[in-house]
């Protein structure tokens, strides 16, 4: 019997959806992939738009995780994650803050990244306003976008190092406003937003029943006697406007891990946990345990860690301040500077991207455009890079940099 010959249609172009047409990817991985190429195709090129620490995971980390294999924790765990870990970030919430919460309230997630993705789809609705401060994490825009949300950007002064103001906050909010994004260390700035900012922004959210979301990711990279603070620090009360984004990512170099925490009111944790078990389920069960090990092990490398980037922050302080056309604050944490270098512009070089560019090219340095993080006109410069190579990049940016400006 032969066949029949059935006539194929031309399948048109896909179609993608508007709210995915309407984002880029991520500026910080798509630096690191351009160093990546470069370094492939034998170029000596030097990474400075990085945001990972370089240190390798804490060898207690690394044999807790050696540990769950060996004894067969290899399975499913619970879709929020292990009682054990979500018990511990519950624990150091209440140490930190004097609240109290249990493990109903936190959820474990594929990262810090995710804990965010998870929040918005769960608080955003088509139209919702998110209030956030610039310059901000790359990321943040993005996924308020995907859930729907239109972000309102609040500026920050260069002369008040990028702490946001409270005042300005709520000049920003209207019935659309459904949340605010705070982090705090900054990425990419390095502000630390102080305690009494914090708790005036807390008295917002209360009194305008608005979900403060903290992004807490560099909260032990702290310099000059700086202190981490949250809205928590209000007590009680602002448990139900505040939600706390956490990552075992930098503060114990385990980015590869990709384990991160959410913590805050019960029904928003659930709504992200219902969520996740159509997603991703549970995080990686090897990683969770190592992530016990991380926030309840020995903590010695943290601040060694902590150590070896205050001595390269200061030689990075040091060294753009005395560059041509460029002026730098002073970031209290996080592994970032956030220079000014407008200074340098010139009528081929008129922004950011043009600058980071022009560093690639001809000083094989890769930085990220300020305009990245919604302020063009800087450059972030991670000091996440072993000594002598900072140097050396500091001193090929100064070179190229001496080159264009008069």
């Amino acid at each position: 019997m032969r066949k029949s010959k059935v006539a194929r249609k031309e399948i048109a172009s896909v179609e993608i959806v508007d709210r995915l047409t309407q984002i880029s990817p991520s500026a910080t991985l798509a630096s690191a992939e351009k160093a990546a190429r470069l370094v492939a195709q034998g170029l000596d090129v030097i990474d400075l738009g990085q945001g990972l620490p370089d240190f390798s995971t804490p060898k207690n980390i690394c044999n807790a995780g050696i540990t769950a294999i060996s004894e067969g924790h290899t399975r499913y765990t619970a879709n929020s994650g292990l009682p054990e870990l979500r018990d511990a970030i519950a624990e150091r919430y209440g140490t930190l803050y004097g609240v109290e919460y249990d493990r109903s309230e936190t959820i474990i997630t594929c990262g810090g990244k995710h804990a965010l993705y998870s929040a918005f789809q769960a608080l955003v609705e088509d139209g919702d306003e998110v209030i956030i401060p610039t310059p901000y994490w790359v990321s943040f825009p993005a996924q308020v976008r995907i859930a729907g949300g239109q972000p309102v950007f609040v500026g920050t002064r260069e002369e008040d190092d990028f702490i946001v103001n409270a005042q300005d906050i709520d000049d920003a909010c209207s019935e659309k406003t459904k949340a605010i994004i705070l982090n705090t260390p900054s990425n990419p700035s390095g502000a630390v937003i102080p305690s009494s900012v914090l708790k005036d922004i807390g008295r917002i959210a209360i009194d305008r029943d608005l979900v403060i979301v903290v992004d807490e990711t560099y909260d032990q990279f702290l310099y000059e006697g700086a202190t981490h603070s949250s809205p928590l620090g209000l007590g009680s009360e602002a448990k139900p406007v505040t939600l706390s984004i956490g990552s075992c990512s930098k503060t114990w170099a385990m980015t590869g891990w990709r384990i991160g925490w959410a913590t805050g009111p019960r029904k928003l944790i659930g709504s992200m946990s219902r969520l996740q078990s159509h997603l991703t389920s549970n995080p990686t069960s090897i990683s969770q345990w190592a992530a016990v090990e991380a926030l309840t092990g020995d903590q010695s490398a943290v601040a060694d860690m902590l150590a070896a980037f205050s001595e390269r922050r200061e030689v990075v302080l040091k060294q753009l301040r005395s560059m041509p056309g460029v002026t730098c604050g002073q970031p209290m944490g996080s592994f970032y500077a956030f220079p000014n270098v407008s200074g340098t512009f010139n009528n081929r070089i008129t922004t950011s991207d043009d600058l980071a560019t022009y560093l690639i090219d001809e000083a094989q340095v890769v930085t990220v455009p300020g305009s990245a993080f919604g302020r063009d006109g800087f450059l972030r410069v991670s000091f996440a890079v072993e000594i002598n190579r900072l140097q050396e990049a500091l001193h090929r940016i100064s070179e190229a940099l001496s080159a264009i400006v008069v």
